[in-house]
């Protein structure tokens, strides 16, 4: 990648970022629940497909960059431009391992962990399955004691449970599975999966790392208002949830690859308990039309936004920007080229000694003066 694509990257990369996260922090509250959905994974989706040059500028689509970029621009020429591409590289490399690294740990965790028996658990599980609308198969496995629910396996969906679970009521053994089943319904892990490989490829952008945790904070609102809608009672349900992520335990270096029911973190605890607990609002078929409208839109503003082609503009920073042959040559050029230059108009103010041309000495008159 040479300079000048690498600088159009890297601005694309903030303004897509920086939109779409404006878009999902600035929207109505009416508009939230479905464009704070479908804006960051829409964003993740033309930032990949950006770095992977799928989307290349239009000849057409010209954005001037603004006095500062271009002064920057000017700066990393030299030494400053290899480094700070090979500095990007690195961390991307070592995002990239990470996540790889916490899907592993998943891995091993799996291969470990115990399948769940019984008659009574086969069957709620089918009913939870069809109440939810999910046609395959899903395992149930114990992962250890403290273990939170969680929902790892993007081609063999698995449902992570705690030894703890044997004992649960039925009441709370089907929220753990309307919660987590819903993650496979939604196709959460899937999206999961695409922004944390667009956090990795996009480490340095603070935007996309925005978008990745407000996607993650309404993934879990749309489970929690799924199960509240299939007949659960918010008191319960919150009840349980609370209890969950206060005993909360689990490799935090995996969260990469799963999806908890109840993650470390009283701030976004108390947000989902919240919610759940607030009167639902029925929204009307207008403001689903409107919002798929909003998306769309949206959508199409990010595509063009990655396609522009930021022109950089030179700016004078204390070194003439031309050559001295090309000063030569502008001094030199006639300045007003197919016009002729007005004849001088002298006007005489009163008082002032007239001017006669016999006055003035001849030339032959100067040469006796020189001689004598």
């Amino acid at each position: 990648m040479n300079l000048i694509a690498f600088q159009d990257w890297l601005l694309r990369s903030f303004v897509v970022g920086g939109i779409a996260a404006a878009f999902v922090s600035l929207c109505p509250a009416g508009w939230r629940v479905r464009v704070r959905q479908t804006v960051p994974v829409v964003a993740f989706a033309v930032l990949l497909a950006l770095s992977a040059g799928f989307l290349r500028p239009l000849p057409h689509l010209e954005m001037k960059a603004p006095a500062a970029l271009a002064q920057w621009a000017a700066a990393t020429e030299g030494w400053i431009a290899p480094w700070l591409v090979w500095t990007l590289t690195a961390g991307a490399a070592l995002f990239l391992c990470r996540t790889i690294s916490g899907a592993l740990t998943v891995r091993g965790i799996v291969r470990r962990s115990r399948a769940v028996r019984g008659r009574a658990w086969e069957m709620l599980l089918n009913e939870c399955r069809h109440t939810v609308g999910l046609r395959r198969r899903v395992r149930l496995l114990l992962a250890g004691p403290g273990f939170v629910p969680s929902a790892t396996g993007l081609l063999r969906r698995t449902v992570l449970l705690p030894d703890e679970a044997m004992q649960w009521t039925r009441e709370q053994r089907r929220l753990v599975l309307l919660h987590e089943l819903g993650h496979f319904r939604r196709g959460d892990l899937w999206t999961h999966a695409l922004g944390q490989i667009a956090c990795a490829v996009h480490w340095f952008n603070p935007f996309v790392w925005m978008l990745q945790r407000q996607l993650a904070l309404e993934r879990e609102f749309a489970c929690d208002a799924l199960v509240v809608s299939r007949g659960a009672a918010p008191t319960d349900y919150a009840t349980l949830l609370w209890r969950m992520g206060v005993a909360a335990s689990g490799p935090r270096f995996a969260a990469a690859a799963f999806l908890a029911m109840a993650a470390p973190g009283r701030s976004k605890l108390e947000q989902r308990v919240r919610r759940i607990l607030a009167p639902a609002r029925d929204a009307g078929l207008w403001l689903h039309v409107v919002d798929s409208a909003v998306c769309g839109c949206i959508a199409l503003l990010l595509l063009a936004c990655a396609s522009f082609k930021p022109v950089i503009v030179r700016t004078f920073l204390g070194v003439s920007p031309w050559t001295a042959q090309e000063i030569k040559m502008r001094l030199a050029a006639e300045p007003f080229p197919g016009s002729f230059p007005a004849l001088p108009v002298f006007i005489r103010s009163p008082g002032a000694p007239s001017f006669d041309s016999s006055d003035q000495p001849t030339q032959a008159n100067s040469h006796d003066n020189e001689k004598e």
